[in-house]
């Protein structure tokens, strides 16, 4: 996502992930009482969390093997389950579907009239469904009641298929939205966009219809604004340079998102002001690095020594600034002892490197088998558009191409339809995980 022509936000989507706010119907495969908990089986690869404090109504009791409708509050990451509430929320632009928790929160604005008409107007759309008397609404934006119902009733007509849907799915099952790439865009943004471009002509259906108030063109990657390979292999690097000298290291642990501002070795100025310099010029580069990377939880930040609270202060403040755009709303929680500057960022999905990096057993972090599977077919859908051919080879390592007959078959499966030829996947031997060939069949 560019902001000002500047990239911001990396989003990967292969379909493989269960992503915040998706709706699933689940199986109970196991409860755990000194926890206060329970095991939500959602799909073939690992159970959800489902804490007791999230089932709702309150005092509804999940036994094993039971069926039931949840949500993902937090995704999987970091070696954590994802986190699941039966308390679904329906978000529109305006109005909050909250089916099990009766009520109107947020209606202030509202005449009793109004909120009368409002509650009116949802139980007669819930008319049928098991848990009528439990539909709730959360305002988010003030608005005319009738524009309200209207949402409020669009909504509605969405929980009531979800509720269908489940009833004659078996567990489990994904219900809401679809795993289509502009269901995924659309649930990642947090802003409409006012202009989309696509290198692959096939998915501007899709994305017109998921997002109408945007202008989707066909692009090819040649001809977009920013080199997105580049951008991706900087917010994958451990060391990001800064415009006029030093570095910034970051690096994710279990605990914390660790990050170290080194001066490098400049030539001219006083200590104070050369610090400072860095610091400031460090804290734009950090703000940008952490919302690229989608990095969250605990962050810890040793800048450059500054003594004294004034440069401190000009330093948060410039963090602060950078990060005014940055939806999580990151909190600056302010200087230890030791003087490192921490803040709290809200996690949101799995961060990027979660996402296509993995740990070598001494430590280094390399791409994954299925990153550079779907690397390999990108590249080769740019050279299939640009020499058209009867068929292709694609040659990759063998971990690689096992990554291609399983989680990305689909992928190449698509890309084989897109193009109306097959693509010849072979190992070889001698290649490193990372390098593939492309070559005519």
């Amino acid at each position: 996502m560019l902001e000002d022509g500047i990239a911001v936000e990396l989003f990967v989507e292969r379909g493989d992930r269960n992503e915040a706010g998706s709706i699933h119907l689940g199986r109970v495969s196991r409860r755990l009482p000194a926890l206060g908990a329970m095991l939500v089986d959602v799909d073939e690869h690992r159970p959800a969390f489902l804490p007791q404090s999230e089932v709702f109504p309150r005092g509804r009791r999940l036994d094993e093997g039971e069926r039931a409708i949840v949500q993902i509050r937090r995704e999987a990451q970091s070696g954590k389950a994802a986190r699941a509430t039966t308390g679904v929320a329906l978000r529109g632009g305006l109005v909050e579907l909250r089916p099990g928790r009766p009520g109107v929160v947020g209606g202030k604005t509202l005449s009793p009239e109004e909120h009368a008409q409002l509650l009116s107007a949802i139980a007669a759309g819930a008319e049928g469904l098991s848990r009528e008397t439990a539909i709730g609404l959360k305002l988010l934006e003030p608005a005319p009641i009738e524009t309200l119902v209207t949402e409020g009733m669009e909504l509605l007509r969405r929980w009531r298929d979800i509720v269908e849907r489940a009833a004659r799915l078996v567990p489990p099952a994904r219900l809401d939205p679809p795993a289509t790439f502009a269901a995924a865009l659309t649930h990642a943004l947090h802003a409409p966009p006012t202009r989309i471009l696509t290198d692959d002509p096939a998915t501007i259906p899709e994305l017109r219809t998921a997002l109408p108030g945007a202008v989707t063109q066909h692009r090819p990657e040649a001809e977009w604004p920013i080199e997105i390979d580049a951008v991706f292999d900087r917010a994958l690097s451990g060391t990001v340079a800064l415009d006029g000298g030093g570095s910034i290291h970051v690096e994710a642990t279990r605990a914390a998102v660790l990050i170290d501002v080194d001066s490098g070795t400049p030539e001219t100025g006083s200590p104070e002001r050369t610090g400072l310099a860095i610091n400031l010029a460090a804290a734009n580069a950090i703000a940008r690095e952490i919302r690229l990377r989608n990095l969250g939880g605990g962050i810890v930040i040793d800048f450059v020594g500054l003594d004294g609270r004034a440069p401190r202060g000009r330093v948060r403040d410039a963090l602060a600034k950078a990060w005014a755009r940055d939806p999580p709303r990151p909190q600056l929680l302010g200087w230890t002892r030791l003087g490192h500057l921490e803040l709290v960022r809200a996690r949101r999905g799995r961060p990027l490197a979660e996402a296509l990096l993995e740990r070598r057993a001494d430590g280094t972090a390399v791409k994954t088998a299925i990153t550079v599977g779907h690397e390999a077919l990108r590249a080769l859908r740019r050279e299939a558009w640009a020499q058209p051919g009867p068929s292709w080879r694609l040659i990759v390592a063998p971990d690689v191409a096992v990554a291609l007959g399983g989680c990305a078959a689909n992928a190449l499966r698509v890309l084989e339809e897109r193009f109306g030829r097959r693509i010849a996947i072979e190992t070889g031997p001698g290649l490193d995980r990372d390098r593939f060939q492309i070559a005519p069949g």
